[in-house]
């Protein structure tokens, strides 16, 4: 097949992918991967596991630890690289297979292996250097040498406007595909991705890889997880842009495992403080609904969005757009499509134990220290009844397209201050309350009322989220009063708390642990120091002469 036009301009397309092999492949080297002279096996980003027997049925042995990085200085510091141990592809690439380009006989991948990993252990100790282990066991070994601390690494805003500052053009990057034949002329859309997905098998002559700023999106907009036809696996294709582009400029930038994979390294990277926000065409507010086509069969009305203010909160679109940056009900329908695997659209959204999904995102939000203190003695995974319509607010899905210009913003959707506001005045709230249910051991525990509230209250205010989900300020007494009505003289807590606690009612705490669980689990989400001691808050009663 004859290989597409490259982007990488006056980059030789072995060294692009040199180290490719550094975070993907497994591939043995020169020296040592035994066992270790500790008890503990030694923790690493650039671990490898070797399991290339697999893709045969069942192994016999265990699976190899192999430490990537290890190898190649040890291979660097001899002048070698990774044609030591790679083959070029026919396409100028080199195969993250260890020397081989394909796995067609299991006899013959196995003694690949065996034959030139022992052999060059060998060769290593007969020239009087460390080597690795040349017996089955210390390879194989049930208890493996060195475990993975390979920590995920992502291309955030601050380091796409590090490059942006660093590279000559986008063009070095971001890519597509022209089609030049003549199916496809100029008067035509040369940039037809869909066109695109079926015409991979087809002569790569017919394309021309180009830069157009309008598709400038992710690498995931086309490379997937796996390698389809004449287009990379994503872990191939970044591996081979970024490391190639490392390796053939002055950039500082990681080339070996751990520069990207190790969470230390990854914590030193320098961020940029307030990176411009990247534009790919996306709108700042939208009207989120069920596809076009099924928008008859949705009931629940529309969800305002703020695509901008979202934006200003993560570090990268895939926070939400976790494969490419479509639209969300492109791939989730309402009943649930392949595209989506499977995932409703309402599951997409709702889903709490997803970070990608908006009810996930806003959960883990609530486990701040700011919001911690209250939502923390809550009931867990329970939404508030008026959920659903502080969400649902926007005009009915059938409407839509006849009424969408008519907003523009989530401040349409915002309930007025007189909407939200106490529904008793703010005077009723007491400056204290004294707490004597200890009484007979210490001295009443005076409870700085008032206090607390207002710091609950800034709280909410400082906090877009909490500001817009709460809905209304009487939500705040609702943080201790709890399962009560809002009120200037809510119930007393041993309304509902007994002393003792009630045998028939296990999950209802007495009088005492709810005081304390209440009171000390809040201090403790809010990582408030004190009081420290039972005398913090209850002055210790001295005894009667």
């Amino acid at each position: 097949m004859v290989q597409a036009k490259t982007i990488i301009k006056g980059v030789n397309l072995i060294k692009a992918t040199l180290l490719f092999i550094l975070l993907s492949a497994a591939v043995p080297m020169i020296i040592g991967c035994g066992q270790s002279d500790a008890d503990e096996p030694k923790a690493a980003a650039d671990i490898i596991v070797i399991d290339a027997m697999k893709l045969f049925g069942g192994i016999e042995r265990e699976p190899v630890s192999f430490p990537h990085d290890l190898h190649t200085s040890v291979l660097n510091a001899q002048g070698q690289d990774c044609l030591t141990c790679h083959r070029k592809r026919p396409d100028g690439f080199l195969s993250s297979k260890f020397m081989r380009l394909a796995d067609n006989d299991q006899e013959i991948v196995m003694n690949i292996y065996h034959d030139n990993c022992i052999d060059c252990h060998n060769k290593t100790a007969e020239a009087g250097l460390k080597a690795g282990p040349t017996i089955c066991g210390e390879c194989h070994a049930e208890k493996p040498a060195f475990i993975s601390t390979r920590t995920p690494f992502g291309f955030d805003k601050s380091l796409h406007q590090r490059h942006v500052k660093s590279v000559k053009d986008c063009q070095e990057c971001h890519h597509t595909l022209k089609f030049n034949n003549e199916q496809h002329d100029a008067t035509d859309n040369p940039f037809d991705l869909a066109c695109i997905d079926c015409h991979l098998h087809d002569d790569l002559e017919t394309f021309e890889m180009i830069y157009r700023y309008s598709r400038a999106g992710s690498c995931r907009d086309c490379h997937r997880s796996e390698t389809e036809k004449t287009r990379s696996a994503l872990e191939q294709a970044v591996h081979r842009q970024c490391i190639g582009c490392h390796l053939e400029t002055d950039f500082s930038g990681p080339v070996d495992c751990a520069g990207c994979h190790d969470a230390d390294r990854q914590q030193a990277i320098e961020a940029v403080e307030k990176p411009p926000r990247l534009d790919a065409g996306q709108p700042d507010f939208v009207l989120l609904a069920a596809a076009e086509n099924e928008r008859v069969e949705s009931k629940l009305a529309t969800v305002p969005f703020s695509h901008v203010g979202h934006e200003g909160f993560n570090s990268t679109c895939r926070v939400c757009h976790h494969e490419g940056t479509n639209a969300c009900n492109e791939c989730h329908t309402l009943a649930g499509g392949e595209n989506g695997g499977g995932v409703k659209l309402q599951q997409a959204m709702h889903d709490m134990n997803s970070s990608h999904s908006c009810i996930g995102c806003h959960e883990q939000k609530k486990y701040e220290p700011e919001c911690a203190g209250c939502h923390m003695q809550m009931e867990q995974g329970r939404l508030s009844e008026h959920a659903c319509t502080i969400c649902h607010s926007g005009p009915a899905p059938e409407r839509l397209n006849s009424v969408k210009k008519r907003y523009h913003s989530l401040d349409q959707f915002r309930p007025k201050r007189s909407d939200i506001r106490l529904s008793f005045s703010d005077r009723d709230i007491p400056d204290t309350v004294t707490i004597g249910v200890l009484a007979d051991q210490y001295q009443p525990a005076i409870f700085p009322h008032r206090k607390i509230v207002d710091v609950l209250r800034k709280n909410i205010k400082d906090s877009k989220v909490a500001t817009y989900f709460h809905g209304h300020e009487d939500l705040v007494c609702q943080g201790c009063h709890h399962h009560s009505p809002v009120g200037a003289r809510p119930p007393l807590c041993e309304s509902c708390h007994g002393e003792p606690f009630n045998k028939a009612d296990l999950l209802r705490p007495g009088l005492y642990g709810a005081y304390h669980r209440q009171c000390i689990g809040c201090h403790q989400s809010m990582n408030i120091e004190k009081p420290s001691d039972c005398v913090g808050c209850h002055a210790e009663r001295k005894a009667e002469s």
